[in-house]
């Protein structure tokens, strides 16, 4: 037995009529993207992120030459407690006043089960080893200034050996 389908369910056939309006919405899209194009986009009115960057901070204007007074820090800590030992430090070093320009490195070994080894180094030397203790973070402002008052001693030491000691075999950061 055959079955006879009515005209509605065949598919419509595309006359020129649909053709000419698929395109024309196309066309219409086209023209819509390139208008957003071409048009200047707010985005790009904005100044550039690189600006914002080198912009100069309130810190930064107070204290132009902080770095060429009182020499760099390196903070390479990893933990709370380092972070806050190293800021508590660098307070204390840099109120405290210095002929000249020292750089310092500061590295953390931490120890879940311990606490922290901090090592702070003077030209790739340790120069100094302290350990904060875990849970212990009263103990951090008085471990800092303390360090710093140690570093400014051997700090000076180690510029007057420097001076006193000079051999023509060895490097400047030979010397101990």
């Amino acid at each position: 037995m055959k079955q006879i389908l009515s005209p509605s369910a065949y598919p419509p056939q595309e006359t020129a009529l649909h053709r000419a309006a698929r395109h024309a919405q196309s066309g219409a899209w086209i023209a819509l993207l390139l208008l957003f194009v071409l048009l200047p986009n707010p985005v790009r009115a904005q100044r550039p992120l690189e600006e914002e960057f080198d912009a100069v901070s309130p810190f930064e204007e107070a204290s132009p030459m902080l770095e060429r007074e009182t020499g760099f820090l390196v903070d390479r800590t990893i933990t709370n407690f380092g972070a806050t030992f190293v800021r508590e430090f660098a307070h204390a070093w840099r109120a405290r006043r210095i002929d000249e320009p020292v750089d310092l490195t500061i590295v953390e070994k931490p120890s879940a089960r311990w606490g922290s080894l901090i090592i702070i180094e003077h030209r790739n030397q340790p120069v100094a080893r302290l350990f904060l203790y875990a849970g212990r973070s009263a103990t951090i402002t008085p471990l800092a200034v303390e360090s710093v008052n140690y570093l400014a001693r051997r700090v000076v030491d180690n510029a007057l050996l420097d001076k006193l000691f000079k051999n023509p075999d060895l490097a400047p950061d030979d010397l101990p």
